[in-house]
């Protein structure tokens, strides 16, 4: 999924109130951002895949990530946010059960991946180039419990956009709600004083997610164009969701 990822960092904002929001969102998508980062030095890549393309399939890539997208991977970037966040501000309030709040919103992204990435058992993909192989049998598996995993999870409503768009702008709009209802009212000044901002917001969101959803790869190069662009993404979004907050 894409931006149901930040409905994490919205719905956990009650519970840790003193947590930048940005930061809470930064945890829901860190696995993403963690993937894109590692495929720059090779540990993780990406390819695309023409067969997924041609269906009009979401995210249309063969993925090996074995660390960033296994349920104990997602568990250890989290604790790197968490871990950062207190490096970078030592002088900020930041309780253990914040630091739980944190770890707990990076894990729920395996929950929200379970759904939508593609499962199979698969060898290897070569490394980063231009072009996976357009056969399915070339396609690895997704998501996993932990790295080494030979199987892997996932129900394949990638397969499906207009139901994952529709699934992702329930959960994003519905982790919104969350936020704007519990969060303390201190929490929420950026767009109560600020009234075309909530808005402006979250059209900036759904368009994002119209465009994973139905938007074509620009080129075949994953590593240097697609990777970046996506991190891009991610870190923006973080950066624009914590304008609600101030």
């Amino acid at each position: 999924m894409w931006i149901a990822h930040f409905s994490s960092g919205l719905v956990a904002k009650p519970f840790a109130p003193g947590i930048p929001l940005s930061v809470l969102c930064l945890a829901g998508a860190a696995a993403d951002a963690a993937f894109f980062l590692l495929q720059f030095i090779n540990l993780e890549s990406f390819n695309l895949d023409t067969s997924i393309a041609a269906n009009r399939g979401c995210f249309p890539y063969a993925n090996d990530y074995p660390y960033s997208h296994s349920l104990a991977g997602m568990g250890a970037v989290g604790f790197v946010v968490a871990l950062g966040y207190k490096a970078l501000r030592p002088t900020a309030r930041a309780s253990l059960s914040d630091m739980i709040v944190i770890v707990l919103a990076s894990l729920s992204h395996f929950l929200l991946e379970w759904p939508s990435h593609r499962a199979g058992e698969t060898p290897p993909l070569p490394p980063p180039s231009s072009v996976a192989a357009s056969s399915p049998s070339a396609r690895i598996a997704d998501i996993k419990l932990t790295p080494y995993d030979d199987r892997a999870i996932g129900a394949g409503l990638f397969d499906h956009p207009m139901l994952t768009f529709l699934a992702e702008a329930a959960i994003f709009l519905t982790g919104l709600w969350v936020y704007a209802t519990f969060a303390p009212k201190v929490t929420r000044t950026g767009y109560l004083t600020n009234r075309n901002r909530l808005p402006k917001i979250v059209a900036f969101m759904l368009v994002q997610q119209a465009h994973f959803c139905f938007g074509a790869a620009p080129t075949y190069e994953t590593r240097w164009v697609h990777a970046p662009l996506f991190l891009s993404e991610v870190l923006g979004s973080c950066w624009v969701l914590g304008k609600l907050e101030g």
